[in-house]
């Protein structure tokens, strides 16, 4: 067989295998094609510079996807359109920190990594992600400052009662917590503890708020700041609610006891 044929018969089989690169439908098979090579062969990929999106799991609508989007709107952001952070104080929510850590790789099937901030407490949980961005786009969140943006919760989450209440549950574990009130009567000092959640989105206010009285808790409004103050209903909160944040959790058991 001579050369011509040779490469005759290579340019048909690179056709069949990936299409006719001279239409967009046959363009279209060979970047497929050539991308699911590239996922089996990593080091080819990284030896020919090309950069290949992680791969993510795509989770269905859920409680437990409703409180992670609460914990973004808390304390996350979306950065550029490739990595996720979630901000929080290394001191005092360390074990919080590794429980969304472990709620990411639930949902997601994901690993993150956590960036401890030099000179003082704060650390971040990063996880860089193209996919993962345009997904929880896809689901409500935007880029881009919250308070500026004036942004709320998805609707697919302010449908569907037991998805809000896991919405409010993430964003009080970051935007909120137990906080101790003193106040003295005739010389004797009381110490009783509340509930609070502060934010200056009002939509994300107004949806703690408006999810709480839906519940029937005596929930007190001003500013930017929202508080339980009877020691029933911060009871009943934990009992009906709960927190996934242990700072939350001990201090309430250190208050009330077990």
């Amino acid at each position: 067989m001579n050369q011509n044929n040779k490469s005759r018969l290579g340019g048909l089989r690179r056709i069949e295998l990936y299409g006719n690169p001279g239409t967009p439908e046959g363009r279209n098979e060979g970047g497929k094609k050539t991308i699911a090579m590239f996922h089996n062969n990593p080091s080819l990929a990284k030896r020919m510079g090309f950069i290949l999106r992680k791969e993510i799991e795509y989770p269905k609508e859920s409680s437990e996807l409703a409180e992670f989007i609460g914990i973004m709107l808390g304390d996350g952001g979306l950065s550029g359109n490739h990595q996720i952070t979630i901000s929080f104080n290394n001191k005092t929510d360390y074990e919080y920190a590794a429980y969304i850590c472990k709620t990411i790789k639930r949902l997601f099937s994901v690993n993150c990594h956590i960036h401890k901030r030099r000179k003082s407490n704060g650390a971040d949980i990063v996880l860089n992600s193209s996919n993962l961005v345009d997904f929880l786009i896809s689901r409500g969140l935007k880029a881009g400052n919250k308070v500026e943006n004036q942004v709320g919760v998805p609707r697919w989450v302010r449908k569907h009662p037991l998805y809000e209440t896991a919405c409010m549950r993430g964003l009080i574990d970051t935007d909120g917590g137990l906080y101790y009130h003193k106040y003295s009567v005739k010389g004797k000092v009381y110490t009783y503890l509340k509930l609070g959640f502060g934010n200056r989105s009002k939509p994300l206010l107004q949806f703690v708020f408006k999810v709480l009285k839906r519940l029937g808790y005596k929930v007190s409004l001003g500013g930017d700041n929202l508080s339980i103050s009877s020691g029933l209903e911060v009871k009943r909160y934990f009992a009906e609610i709960g927190s996934s944040n242990p700072k939350h959790i001990n201090k309430f058991r250190d208050f009330f006891g077990n």
